[in-house]
């Protein structure tokens, strides 16, 4: 997706090498099977923010590039967990790591990313960054335990699901964007500003992957259609199917969602209007961004991110 812009692809490409070196270890095993997971796509939205941040100051490839890389790097190890707590057989329509080495080697191998990621944060930032990156890495672990815990509960309330996603997704997001603008020397309102302009993409962008999991399709979406919902994590659309007038329906749909293949829970969705009424809040975090984007210092960066916002997030619907 970022073919059309020769310096985010430079960098981009940068960002892939620096990953790829972070990888060394003395484990053929593991280091094959990272090596794989980093080759099996993504569209590397956080580093790419991280990078485009940055053009708003004094940009220096040589310590952003490092920084966008380790973002990357810890968002990695975040989704090696994930699929192991998931028993996700595939990520990206890929094997996934634990399916190729095991749980216990794949635990061990997301907790290596994750020193490496910090590693490199260390190597280039100052305390406050590492304060900044420490931060949003315990509010995406704090909301992956609330995930956890909120699994197959019908009265989570639509307030919970937004903070679970704030930290899950929309906290590294912002932070990219936060921390490139910061490398970068940009005053503290402008960093401000694009931080939250990071974290209202990052709420969109999750609230569409929540909605594509129930109605997208599952080659694109790389991996099982209706999986949170049989193993009972209750995203937005099935949130607002609970609190309307086909509450006790939804939670019957719920029930036999593995013997229909969530045929019921289709019919309450579209009865209840779940999707659209999803959809609506959804746009309500695009125009957010929509509007901070606008506001920014004209500039290559300001243009990508509006692009970004377009392709990543409009255009889905």
């Amino acid at each position: 997706m970022w073919n059309e812009n020769k310096f985010l692809r430079k960098e981009l490409e940068s960002v892939e090498d620096t990953i790829k070196s972070s990888l060394k270890t003395r484990n053929k095993t593991v280091k094959e099977a990272l090596v794989r997971f980093t080759e099996s796509g993504g569209k590397r939205l956080r580093p790419a923010f991280a990078i485009l941040g940055g053009t708003f100051g004094e940009y220096d490839s040589n310590t952003i590039v490092p920084i966008a890389a380790a973002l990357e790097i810890i968002h990695m190890a975040t989704l090696i967990h994930d699929d192991i707590i998931d028993d996700s057989k595939l990520r990206r329509g890929n094997e996934t790591v634990h399916s190729v080495l095991g749980k216990d080697v794949a635990v061990y191998s997301g907790d290596f990313l994750l020193t490496r990621g910090f590693m490199l944060v260390a190597d280039y930032a100052d305390m406050n960054m590492l304060k900044q990156v420490a931060k949003a890495s315990a509010y995406i672990c704090d909301s992956e335990i609330a995930q956890n815990e909120q699994k197959f509960d019908t009265d989570v309330s639509i307030k919970q699901y937004l903070k679970r996603i704030g930290g899950k997704t929309a906290a590294l997001f912002g932070i990219s964007l936060y921390m490139g603008a910061y490398k970068a020397g940009c005053p503290k309102k402008l960093i401000s500003k694009l931080g939250v302009l990071g974290n209202n993409i990052g709420m969109a962008f999750q609230i569409i992957d929540d909605i594509l999991d129930l109605t997208g399709n599952q080659a694109k979406v790389g991996k099982p259609l209706l999986r949170d919902a049989v193993q009972g994590v209750y995203t937005l659309p099935i949130l607002y199917a609970l609190r309307s007038e086909y509450r006790e329906e939804a939670i019957e749909a719920l029930g036999r969602i593995r013997e229909d293949k969530g045929l019921a829970l289709y019919e309450v969705l579209d009865a209840s209007r779940a999707i659209e009424r999803s959809k609506d809040l959804a746009e309500k975090f695009i125009g957010k961004a929509i509007k901070s984007a606008g506001e920014l210092p004209e500039s290559t960066g300001r243009d990508i991110i509006i692009e970004i916002i377009d392709e990543q997030l409009e255009r889905k619907f």
